[in-house]
């Protein structure tokens, strides 16, 4: 199984009111090609700070960052801003809470900005994403005339439109209502499922938490796993999430 990620030894602090924070502590994990994790913990945990680690918006104090590179892994600790925008543009995905979306563009044009970033044009996968997550009729309003649904869906979408090996996704839900929520989480994982795309999402919520295949809860600055529907056999367990999402779909 091919790995998209690896950290060995990452700490991470901050300043805080005159006093020093340890956030992360020496974190080892791996993420790999297809697998899904929700990343649970109290609020300050550090679970965004390690995401944003991952994605190389935050830097690291010590320890080794490894990620995919053409087709092996490579340390990013000499990555200059060139190797951390093509590994972005290529590999990367990212839905965030507030949905980030790019408000004088149509939806349309949102979901094309990832493919433009990589010289590709729109394709038949587009055309796949858009009747899944039911945006065929939105392709040309303005995102700023939707709803809070509608705007995450437009988010997958562009997060997803050129197959990227990891998506983050941070809090997808937390700016949805229940129903809305549990929509998108299905069609998230139903979606990046399809291409073998690599999940990590930080979230609040157990309901969410259950569409991931592996949970880690992040504790004073540490990993702790948890595998989740852990009294069934695997392909029972992969069989009662795919049973749950398709319930959820057929009520979107």
């Amino acid at each position: 199984m091919k790995t998209i990620v690896s950290l060995e030894n990452i700490c991470k602090g901050f300043i805080d009111g005159g006093s020093f924070h340890q956030v992360l502590d020496k974190v080892n994990l791996k993420l790999h090609q297809g697998q899904t994790v929700a990343l649970t913990g109290p609020s300050g945990s550090g679970k965004s700070t390690l995401l944003n680690i991952i994605a190389g918006f935050e830097s690291i104090d010590s320890g080794d960052l490894s990620l995919l590179s053409t087709n092996s892994l490579a340390s990013t600790s000499n990555w200059l801003d060139k190797q951390w925008s093509q590994f972005r543009r290529q590999h990367l995905g990212v839905v965030f809470q507030q949905f980030n979306l790019l408000t004088p563009l149509n939806v349309r044009d949102n979901i094309s900005f990832a493919l433009s970033l990589n010289q590709q044009q729109w394709n038949p996968w587009c055309d796949e994403l858009c009747q899944q997550l039911g945006l065929n009729e939105l392709l040309s309003r303005s995102v700023e005339n939707l709803s809070g649904g509608q705007q995450q869906r437009v988010a997958i979408a562009r997060a997803l439109a050129h197959k990227p090996q990891l998506l983050l996704a941070d809090e997808p839900t937390g700016n949805l209502d229940e129903q809305a929520g549990m929509q998108v989480m299905a069609l998230l994982t139903q979606l990046a499922k399809q291409t073998n795309t690599c999940i990590l999402m930080v979230t609040h919520s157990d309901q969410c938490a259950e569409f991931m295949q592996t949970r880690w809860h992040l504790q004073q600055g540490q990993i702790i796993e948890t595998h989740l529907a852990q009294d069934l056999a695997p392909s029972e367990a992969s069989s009662a999430l795919d049973k749950n999402k398709t319930n959820l779909l057929a009520n979107k």
